[in-house]
């Protein structure tokens, strides 16, 4: 079932990049693909539109600019994971005004990609659709007539189209301006809790409250393990591949991965989108950011508060073993036989074959599995 689920949204993707409905989006991404998240997620989450300093560069929805940052930050604090939903939204390219900057769409445009998110949809069969912002609920309107709107209804679960369709607010920084991220965040707890009621999950009995991140945090343990072990630093580049080398030398010894932040296959190899440049300042206190030799350089400051850096949960003796074996085997290698390496892996060579029998660009495809269960 899930080949033939995978053949559809592969064709559907194919649809979509030939698509030449909207003129001044010729030049704009077609933002549709498997990095949007699992075939056969419960839970959809609709946006606007690509942004122009984010999906329409990064090809991922809702990453690399602060809207996207904000929504990664949302899901995380109520434990939803970007392996467990998919994310797409109402018009797939990046509409710009004159100046190329960002632009609403326009109901033409919204009508023109609305057939894609219909077929979407039905190729998915999610029992939830979250909405993200006023256009997201105007494009399900097309859909299935509804008389829904933001204000009136966000944070509420309401039929539509044979599933739940709930609406909140656009977690962009305008849109924070009418809905305060405190209020977003409660609007996420609310889909959290939705998804486990329709998954049939036991409610948990622990507060409902934002918790620690932990997630995050075990991330930015082991990336400043790589760096401190490295006292003159490593390239971005290198970063991502010695965390993605780690986890897969972590799986390869105990079964289990590290951290569960989501990583994606790219051109240069595994891109993990938690340790995304702009993030990296709050993830490691301490940080330096430089250019070295036209490539972005990271160190540990020397003058660095130590203390601040006794970030919890801890990392294990195992989990500290395989990032030193990873960085005893692959210190001191360029950044190009880094990235021979990591697509010299299991993971990489099980998607690259798949891509090949397949024929088709598995670009942002999903690299490393999600655990359901992890320390």
């Amino acid at each position: 079932m899930k080949n033939v689920k995978e053949s559809k949204f592969l064709n559907l993707v194919e649809r979509v990049q030939a698509c030449q409905k909207c003129p001044r989006m010729n030049g704009s991404a077609r933002v549709l693909g498997l990095g949007c998240g699992p075939i056969d997620a419960k839970v959809v989450f609709i946006g606007e539109a690509p942004g122009r300093l984010g999906a329409d560069g990064s090809h991922l929805p809702f990453h690399g600019d602060k809207s996207g940052h904000n929504f990664e930050s949302l899901i995380e604090q109520v434990g939803i994971s970007r392996y467990q939903v998919f994310v797409t939204n109402a018009v797939l390219c990046n509409p710009k005004d004159e100046q190329g900057n960002n632009s609403t769409p326009t109901q033409t445009e919204i009508s023109n990609c609305a057939h894609f998110l219909k077929e979407q949809l039905g190729i998915l069969e999610p029992e939830i659709v979250v909405t993200l912002g006023a256009t997201a609920l105007k494009a399900c309107a097309m859909i299935e007539q509804h008389s829904l709107t933001l204000k009136g209804h966000v944070r509420t679960s309401n039929n539509w189209f044979g599933r739940k369709l709930l609406p909140t607010y656009h977690p962009g920084q305008r849109a924070m301006m009418h809905r305060s991220f405190a209020n977003q965040l409660a609007d996420y707890q609310f889909i959290a809790e939705s998804t486990r009621r329709g998954s049939g999950a036991k409610r948990s009995t622990k507060s409902t409250r934002p918790g620690p991140r932990s997630g995050t945090e075990k991330l930015a343990l082991v990336a400043k393990r790589l760096l401190e072990k490295q006292p003159n630093g490593m390239s971005y580049f290198a970063l991502h591949k010695m965390y993605f080398l780690a986890e897969v030398a972590h799986m390869d010894a105990a079964s289990e991965r590290i951290t569960n932040s989501y990583v994606v296959r790219q051109k240069d190899g595994p891109y993990c989108v938690d340790l995304h440049i702009a993030k990296l300042p709050g993830l490691i206190p301490g940080l330096v950011i430089e250019r070295h030799k036209g490539a972005v350089w990271l160190r540990l400051n020397a003058q660095r508060d130590l203390e601040s850096l006794d970030i919890k949960p801890s990392l294990s003796a195992a989990e500290l073993k395989s990032i030193d074996g990873v960085l005893s085997r692959y210190k001191g290698l360029t950044d190009a036989d880094l990235k021979r390496a990591t697509y010299l892996s299991k993971p990489m060579r099980t998607l690259l074959r798949k891509e090949r029998d397949l024929r088709v660009n598995l670009f942002n495809a999903a690299v490393l599995p999600y655990q359901e269960k992890m320390k």
